[in-house]
């Protein structure tokens, strides 16, 4: 009977630890599209986990870039960002779709550690021709000297061919300077897992208690 109690507390702690180190599991890649009249961008990154963000941890942005153009022309690709949080950015450039971690056609690196300008103002990465589709990579993290409560919102603009469109995280998604903590759901499940495991033991030692006592 004992032994069934501790192995009950022991399972309860077991799924404590489960459930938060598991948090940062359940956030899910989210897939967007903004199509002006002429140009395309389809942006695909998990900013759940980007606005939980830590010292260390970076999160990567996919944008696939694209123009359906009347006549021949260019699309500039630029980033911006606005806010207090440092960011420190790798840009990367694909021919054709990524898989993975890999380009097999060979990726090209068009910023390394970059510094993003927090000031607003949109800096040009790339220039593609607008029959052409540019497949990029962005690795983000918070940069140094971040301050505990400070946020940045970075977006990546494309225009060309009197056409202009822009994409990145909404507010409630803003890259933070010491990361977003555990959600609240899962402190509630680990505070519940802690007091029945709590009980039990309490209940174990009450019981052995009683049976020296006889």
């Amino acid at each position: 009977m004992m032994r069934r109690i501790r192995c009950a507390a022991a399972v309860l702690l077991a799924g404590l630890v489960v459930a938060l180190t598991a948090a940062p599991a359940q956030a899910a890649v989210v897939t967007e599209t903004v199509q002006g009249r002429y140009v395309r961008i389809v942006s695909s990154a998990d900013w759940s986990a980007a606005a939980a963000m830590t010292d260390g941890m970076s999160v990567r942005w996919d944008l696939t870039v694209s123009a359906h153009a009347p006549d021949p022309g260019s699309v500039r690709v630029s980033v911006s960002a606005n806010g207090a949080v440092p960011l420190a950015v790798d840009v990367r450039t694909c021919a054709e779709p990524w898989r993975g971690s890999d380009c097999s056609s060979g990726e090209r690196m068009l910023r390394a550690d970059w510094a993003v300008p927090r000031g607003g103002q949109p800096v040009e990465i790339e220039a593609m021709p607008a029959d052409a589709v540019a497949y990029l990579r962005l690795d983000v993290r918070v940069g140094d000297d971040a301050q505990r409560g400070a946020s940045t919102q970075i977006r990546v603009h494309a225009d060309g061919l009197g056409d202009a469109v822009q994409i990145g995280p909404g507010p409630e998604h803003a890259l933070p300077a010491t990361g977003g903590g555990i959600p609240v759901p899962v402190i509630v499940v680990g505070g519940v897992l802690v007091v029945a495991a709590a009980v039990i033991l309490v209940v174990a030692a009450r019981r052995r208690r009683d049976g020296g006592e006889r």
